[in-house]
């Protein structure tokens, strides 16, 4: 998406992204080398030249630009859990994971089990619990 509006900025920092989830992946060699072939190929759009000697480092054959694009499996897209942040009087305290198909009812007393949210309650109930799906969760005390 950021490459075809011409977002370079944006397009660098999802690499920069990308680069640190291969830097901490335990996966083996073999998939740790497919990432960083892929990453090559994403970046020959912005830094060709840097693209380039990557994927000569790598064992790729041929220049980078007759590559085929990488093709994104689309069951891999989609997240199972979602971390949400939890606010307690607009700051944000805590987070939780939770099922990304969970219920705002089930979330909600997810986050009230929450250690940050109990110390803060101090033995009362909240004023207030915002819960939006997917995004966040506000406790006003």
């Amino acid at each position: 998406m950021a490459i075809e509006s011409f977002g370079f900025n944006a397009a660098i920092a999802k690499l920069y992204g990308f680069t640190a989830v291969v830097q901490k992946s335990k996966a083996g060699h073999a998939a740790q080398r497919e990432a960083i072939m892929t990453l090559a190929q994403l970046m020959a759009p912005m830094t060709p030249h840097l693209a380039e000697d990557i994927w000569a480092t790598q064992g790729g054959t041929g220049l980078i630009i007759n590559a085929p694009w990488p093709v994104a499996d689309e069951a891999m897209l989609v997240e199972d859990t979602v971390t949400l942040p939890i606010q307690i009087n607009g700051k944000r305290r805590s987070e939780i994971a939770v099922p990304a198909d969970m219920s705002k009812e089930e979330i909600e007393k997810l986050a009230l089990a929450d250690q940050a949210v109990i110390k803060a309650l101090d033995g009362g109930s909240p004023k207030k619990l915002i819960v939006v799906p997917g995004r966040i969760v506000n406790v006003v005390v």
